[in-house]
């Protein structure tokens, strides 16, 4: 890791640097209160979807005003789910690499003075093992699932699942069995198609992370890799 010779210039790096972690500190931030504020208007604009349906169910009887209804308002808020959840995996990979450029930064005091690595976060291989065996970080891909984009992709799932369920009892006529066991599997296909592409896109970005920090004795690459 390159060093500055002179002090006046190793000062104002330092500088820089402490300031870049107040920069990457407010981008982390912002990215999880835009992902609360989307996740928010996703899940508000469904409610009121669901309670307008009620009431549109009850005045018409399950009528073709009712699945007129259905069909104009169920599209419209399956596409603002699969915008609000394409923009969620967005902010959680842009909060990644701000969270890893921190690390990076803060690796990088340690090195100037070694005597004060036990008053930082570990970010070498034998520390990240300890965050790990704490649950502190992940160790499966599985905690991807954990994400708010996840969690608004299988909602939007069920709301895919309703609409061929409603379709195929308006169209096809199908007894409600059937129509329900079609919305079952539909929500299950949804829900791996928005699983699967928000796997793709970490992996991706896992596969690059590592060229854009390059530090050595650092566990944090490995990490990301997984």
């Amino acid at each position: 890791m390159d060093q500055p010779t002179d002090a006046q210039d190793r000062q104002l790096g330092l500088t820089a640097l402490t300031t870049e972690v107040f920069n990457l500190q407010t981008a982390r931030v912002g990215t999880i209160s835009e992902a609360n504020g989307r996740a928010t208007l996703y899940l508000g604009t469904l409610s009121s979807a669901v309670i307008a349906l009620a009431f549109v169910g009850q005045g018409n009887d399950l009528g073709d005003g009712f699945y007129a209804f259905a069909f104009t308002l169920l599209p419209t808020v399956f596409l603002l789910g699969v915008f609000t959840y394409a923009r969620l995996v967005q902010t959680s990979l842009e909060d990644v690499v701000y969270t890893l450029a921190q690390f990076r930064i803060r690796e990088y005091f340690v090195h100037l003075d070694p005597a004060a690595a036990p008053f930082f976060p570990p970010t070498d291989s034998a520390g990240i093992s300890k965050l790990e065996r704490m649950g502190l970080l992940p160790t499966s891909r599985l905690q991807r699932l954990l994400t708010v984009a996840s969690m608004v992709a299988c909602i939007n799932s069920v709301v895919a699942g309703a609409i061929v369920a409603l379709a195929l009892r308006a169209l096809a006529d199908l007894p409600v069995t059937g129509a329900a066991s079609a919305g079952v599997l539909a929500a299950i296909a949804v829900a791996v198609l928005f699983l699967v592409h928000q796997e793709r896109r970490f992996g991706r970005t896992a596969a690059v992370i590592p060229e854009l920090f390059r530090w050595e004795s650092s566990g944090m690459p490995r990490w990301v890799q997984r």
